[in-house]
């Protein structure tokens, strides 16, 4: 059997999907094309990679072992047509970047702007997710470059450069929440009223109880968990709730009078991201470009 990039793209839809049908639909294929396709890549590597659950299918301990392999070259050959168009000046070159909120409306956005004026037809795939995704992301070769605050080093995923991105992290309201005209807050009446705020299992939730818990105080209270920032951010405006995020996701809402930041310094500081690539394979021309763009804004700020 010869492998080709659709043989590894519709392996990764199907563990993305974890259903042939959902990823027939994704690879524009039909689902009895699919399952031969991965019976037949099963059959070349000699083991199952899948087992049938009762809502479709889920990588087994085979499968989950080859999945690392697969996003590598699946993205190394998605990155080697890219580079080979570019030659041909058929394009000129695609970077895939992906970064958390704040990230991606701040640093990500200026670098993007200095690189595109800089290198005009380079197409920008961006890719906006909470932390944990966004690493995962990168394992799967969706982005070459992923820009990150939660510290994230394994046997995939390394460092790009030595160069940090900064930001400020602060806790906002509506200008007529019951703390905002108070001009120092005891972090125990914020625990009290509810907050807006990701998922506990995400790293941004987990790093204010933490902050909190380093006072003694173990829980907090909170009325809405989402992993959207916009539902945050309206929870915050609108519905009585307090948010935790950085300032430049805000500014907007700042200058307009809907959001005001609230004067708690244990929940205030700076926060430092790093930008990581995969181990394995190499960065393709149009991600270079952009982290040295990236490079030279870090000693900007």
């Amino acid at each position: 059997m010869t492998w080709d990039q659709r043989t590894l793209s519709t392996f990764l839809a199907t563990a993305k999907t974890g259903s042939f049908g959902r990823a027939a639909r994704e690879m524009h294929l039909t689902q009895p094309a699919v399952t031969r396709i991965i019976r037949r890549l099963e059959a070349h590597l000699g083991a199952p990679l899948f087992d049938r659950t009762t809502t479709g299918v889920a990588l087994n301990v085979y499968g989950r072992a080859f999945l690392p392999y697969a996003s590598t070259v699946d993205a190394e050959m998605a990155n080697a047509r890219d580079l080979l168009d570019a030659l041909r000046g058929a394009s000129k070159g695609v970077v895939r970047v992906g970064g958390v909120g704040s990230v991606v409306s701040g640093h990500l956005a200026v670098a993007l702007q200095r690189l595109l004026a800089d290198q005009p037809g380079l197409q920008a795939q961006v890719v906006e997710e909470i932390e944990d995704k966004l690493l995962m992301a990168l394992k799967r070769g969706e982005v070459d470059l992923a820009i990150s605050p939660e510290p994230y080093l394994d046997d995939e995923i390394t460092l790009a450069c030595p160069e940090a991105l900064h930001d400020r992290v602060e806790v906002f309201a509506a200008p007529d929440h019951p703390l905002a005209s108070r001009a120092v807050i005891p972090l125990e009446e914020a625990a009290r009223l509810p907050w807006a705020l990701p998922p506990q299992d995400t790293p941004v939730t987990r790093e204010l109880q933490r902050r909190f818990f380093a006072h003694g105080i173990e829980t907090v209270e909170i009325g809405v968990a989402s992993r959207s920032v916009n539902m945050l951010k309206g929870m915050a405006m609108r519905g009585g709730l307090m948010c935790w995020m950085p300032r430049r996701l805000v500014s907007l809402e700042i200058e307009s009078g809907r959001l005001v930041a609230l004067s708690i310094p244990e929940l205030s500081f700076r926060r430092t991201f790093q930008i990581y690539r995969r181990r394995k394979g190499q960065l393709p021309p149009a991600a270079l470009r952009l982290l040295r763009a990236l490079q030279a804004l870090s000693r900007e700020v």
